[in-house]
């Protein structure tokens, strides 16, 4: 971290958390309310700063207010307490659209051949530093905290992959002789998981997750912080390398750190 990032958070850390970030957080963040006071400590701190050092952009005509700041703000910050990243470094700018929005793609077959059109998005991340959001779909999540889907986790999960390349199989965190490390045990996985669906055409996690390894990764990721029963239960494996790569212990009830600050960069 720069000097000049360093002063700026030390002037935040002078400034009052504003009350009515604090009732926001309350009212929109359910793990928040499940949290110690030192971990809401932690969260409020992140949430300052990615305000101050993230763009955000109301796009199609929605006007950004306060609680949706804060709001997405908070859901970005939640996979951070734990230290695994210094808030997404790669990441300068949120796009948030009112619902979902149209976005062009161009995709190569197995042919060769490109196919072009629009499709109807409800959120994405860029390798370029962005991620673009549907308010619609922050909403429903605010409003369903247990089902499993967070469009914010998702799409930050995607930021974290570009920033350590956790689903590369050279990423080999927490690798032993024992144990094969992270990226090994997601591509196991994996390919375990397509297996099963091709064959039972059932899912106990968004079935977007056979898209390829890397949604793989933001679906559990935004399932284990929403529903880490069904990833324990489901995907020991995975929830084994989330605890260290997230070092974090979400649960019913209670939001736990393991450790802090282990895998800042």
């Amino acid at each position: 971290m720069g000097w000049l990032k360093k002063w700026r958070r030390r002037k935040l850390d002078k400034e009052p958390f504003p009350e009515i970030w604090e009732r926001i957080l309350g009212q929109q963040i359910h793990l928040y309310r499940q949290m110690s006071r030192d971990q809401k400590k932690v969260l409020r701190q992140l949430v300052h700063y990615f305000l101050a050092e993230k763009s955000f952009e109301g796009c199609g005509g929605l006007e950004l207010d306060d609680t949706k700041r804060v709001t997405i703000a908070a859901m970005a910050c939640i996979p951070l307490i734990g230290g695994v990243s210094d808030l997404y470094p790669y990441l300068t700018a949120v796009l948030v659209y009112p619902e979902m929005y149209h976005a062009p793609y161009s995709e190569a077959g197995v042919d060769g051949v490109v196919s072009e059109g629009v499709e109807s998005r409800r959120g994405e991340s860029w390798d370029q530093g962005v991620i673009v959001l549907s308010w619609d779909e922050v909403a429903y999540d605010v409003r369903n905290p247990r089902d499993g889907s967070n469009i914010v986790m998702h799409e930050c999960a995607h930021q974290l992959d570009y920033e350590w390349g956790a689903t590369m199989e050279d990423f080999s965190w927490q690798q032993t002789r024992n144990q094969p490390g992270m990226a090994l045990t997601l591509k196991d996985e994996y390919q375990r998981y397509v297996a099963s669906l091709r064959k039972t055409h059932r899912s106990v996690v968004d079935d977007y997750a056979a898209t390829n390894i890397h949604e793989f990764f933001a679906v559990m990721s935004e399932t284990w912080f929403e529903r880490p029963d069904v990833v324990r239960r489901y995907f020991p494996r995975v929830d084994r390398v989330f605890s260290d790569f997230y070092n974090l212990e979400p649960d019913f009830g209670k939001f736990g750190i393991r450790s802090s600050g282990a895998y800042k960069s």
